[in-house]
C-alpha cells in the first residue's frame, strides 16, 4: 500500500513538472515570435525606404535622362542585345559584370523614342522599365518599329542603387544610346529555329 501511495505522489510531481515546462516553453515561443514579428516589420520598413521610384528619378534627372545629346563615355555595365524568336518585335537586353555588391545592386532603366520623346520601354513580364540586379541585368521588351528603314532609338540608363541620390554623367551614371533596325523573320530563319527546337 505504501508503495502505491509513493508511486502516486511521484507521478503527481512528474506531471506538475512536465506541465510547468510546457507552459514555460509556450511563453518563450510567444515572446520569441513577438520579437521576430517586430524584426520582420523593421526589415520591411527598411526595404520600403530603399525602394527606387522611377518617376522621382525622372523628375530629378530629367534633363540628363532625356537630353537630346546625352550619352556617356563611362561603361558601368556592357550592354548587349538580340532578338527573341518566335516573337517579331521582342528583343532581349542584357549586361553582366564581375564587379558586384549585394548591398549595392545595379539599376537599369529602358526608354525608347516615340514621336521625338523618350518613353518607358517596359519589360513584357514585369511591366516596368526598371531592372534591379546584383550582377546580371536582363530584360525582354517589344520594340516599336519593324522594317529596315525604321529605326528604334533605345536609351539605356545604368547606375548603382546607392548612387541614385547623386547621379553624375560619366562619374556614376551610364547612358547608352542604341539605334536598332530589324525585319520580320524570313522562312529560312523560321525553319532553322524550328529544327533547333526539335533537337534541343
Amino acid at each position: 500500500m505504501a508503495k502505491k501511495i509513493a508511486f502516486l505522489i511521484v507521478m503527481i510531481f512528474v506531471l506538475l513538472i512536465a506541465s510547468t515546462t510546457v507552459f514555460a516553453a509556450e511563453t518563450d515561443t510567444e515572446t520569441s515570435n513577438v520579437g521576430f514579428t517586430k524584426d520582420k516589420a523593421t526589415l520591411a520598413a527598411a526595404d520600403a525606404e530603399k525602394e527606387v521610384s522611377v518617376s522621382d528619378l525622372e523628375n530629378k534627372y530629367g534633363e540628363v535622362f532625356f537630353g537630346e545629346d546625352t550619352e556617356s563615355d563611362l561603361e558601368i555595365v556592357s550592354i548587349d542585345y538580340g532578338r527573341d524568336y518566335p516573337h517579331e518585335m521582342r528583343h532581349l537586353f542584357y549586361g553582366q559584370t564581375s564587379d558586384f555588391d549585394l548591398e549595392n545592386p545595379y539599376i537599369m532603366l529602358m526608354y525608347i523614342k516615340i514621336d521625338g520623346t523618350y518613353v518607358p520601354l517596359n519589360d513584357v513580364e514585369r511591366n516596368s522599365n526598371m531592372t534591379e540586379e546584383v550582377c546580371y541585368l536582363k530584360t525582354a521588351v517589344d520594340l516599336e518599329y519593324i522594317g529596315l528603314n525604321k529605326v528604334n532609338e533605345v536609351r539605356i540608363i545604368v547606375f548603382r542603387k546607392n548612387d541614385c541620390d547623386n547621379l553624375v554623367l560619366n562619374e556614376n551614371l551610364q547612358v547608352t544610346n542604341l539605334d536598332i533596325t530589324f525585319r520580320r523573320w524570313n522562312l529560312i530563319e523560321r525553319i532553322q529555329f524550328g529544327i533547333r527546337e526539335i533537337f534541343n
